[in-house]
């Protein structure tokens, strides 16, 4: 594995599944499905190689926090949005 190297993914949610059309991503389900694909590479990725980085264990904190205020406005807002969003993604909540 190479070191210092970003290899950008493209993302495996499309954003046609949860906000409507093709380049809809400010929808909140959609911004839901990107940060949890992001939080997942994170967490297998990059933190099984580098586990002592606490400065990206700040940032991962704070892409968990922001999924969860954006769950938690669907919720209230959006409820079928909301459940489906849980369901096809498998969080606990």
């Amino acid at each position: 594995m190479m070191h210092g190297i970003f290899i950008a993914t493209s993302p495996t949610y499309s954003t046609a599944e949860y906000g409507g059309g093709a380049g809809n991503t400010g929808c909140a389900a959609v911004q839901v499905a990107l940060m949890t694909e992001r939080i997942n590479r994170l967490r297998r990725g990059h933190f099984s190689m580098h586990a002592g980085d606490r400065h990206g264990h700040r940032g991962l904190q704070c892409l968990i926090s922001r999924r969860r205020r954006l769950l938690s406005y669907l919720r209230k807002r959006r409820l079928i949005m909301y459940a489906m969003v849980v369901n096809r993604l498998g969080l606990r909540r």
